[in-house]
């Protein structure tokens, strides 16, 4: 018997979204190489299955085969900060940092905006507290995209840089695909994709008088990981929520929950090779 769930007010949505089909990144050696250079990276280039890597002694760049992504890495950052004052981090300084890591990893379709500043913290365990002492060892710069005016979701659309206490790029991260819209679909009447969750397999381990609350609902473009081939950005509702069991309340969650009607596109097998996105569960 599917569980119950306590819907909140549901939000307007237009009667049709834009499809998006993904363009392949094309990498070569030489392009991989104009990444390196944007970057100062200096080193040959080697094919290692999901990544195309570039190394020197003071950078390692990592090219995602399967989309225009992108990792850098600073080879001797002490992620825990050892032997640096436990100074406070700078904001400012961190800001500009990822503003020049952001514009060194080029223009994309869907242009980063900034999201948030965190603290990255780490633990470690002392005499006295085995469990770790918390630190604050720097902060994350984190941007999110959207196209159009829809939100990019998903692992595969962000970007983050962290920088450390002394004011230097740690490690950075920019997660895109270039696209070009193909055509548009008929939008998934909200309510029926609510039905459609709510009679899915999603919650069908929970034990009898487990509650299933949803706290928000967002229209956005999934984007799968950046290691993953994907064929187009299928429309998407996100699901945000909490389960709560007798052993573990208050529980979070997130689903996704297809918005259009991709299985029915006319000519969804010669646009969309890679079919149905697998982190649709409804």
């Amino acid at each position: 018997m599917p569980v119950k769930i306590e819907f909140p007010d549901l939000i307007q949505i237009p009667l049709q979204l834009p499809l998006y089909a993904t363009l392949s990144p094309g990498w070569t050696d030489e392009k991989v190489a104009d990444v390196a250079r944007c970057f100062g990276v200096k080193g040959d280039c080697v094919d290692a299955g999901a990544w195309y890597v570039t190394r020197d002694d003071a950078w390692t760049l990592e090219v995602y085969q399967a989309s225009h992504s992108l990792r850098l890495e600073r080879s001797n950052y002490d992620a825990e900060a050892r032997g640096v004052s436990r100074c406070a981090p700078d904001r400012d300084k961190a800001m500009a940092v990822a503003s020049r890591f952001m514009a060194a990893a080029g223009p994309s379709m869907a242009t980063p905006e900034f999201h948030s500043l965190t603290e990255l913290r780490v633990s470690r365990a002392t005499g006295e507290k085995l469990d770790g002492e918390a630190r604050v060892v720097g902060l994350q710069v984190n941007y999110r995209c959207a196209l159009d005016g829809l939100p990019l979701v998903g692992p595969g659309a962000k970007a983050q840089v962290s920088v450390g206490l002394g004011g230097e790029l740690a490690q950075a991260y920019r997660f895109s695909r270039e696209v070009r819209e193909v055509s548009i679909a008929k939008t998934i009447p909200l309510s029926q994709a609510l039905e459609r969750f709510q009679a899915s397999d999603h919650f069908a381990d929970l034990a009898p008088g487990a509650t299933v609350r949803l706290t928000s609902i967002e229209l956005g473009l999934l984007c799968l990981p950046p290691t993953e081939a994907q064929g187009f950005l299928a429309p998407t509702y996100v699901l945000r929520g909490e389960v709560s069991t007798e052993l573990q309340p208050r529980h979070g969650f997130i689903a996704y929950v297809a918005a259009a009607e991709l299985d029915h596109a006319p000519s969804r097998r010669r646009r969309f090779p890679t079919g149905r996105p697998s982190l649709l569960g409804a």
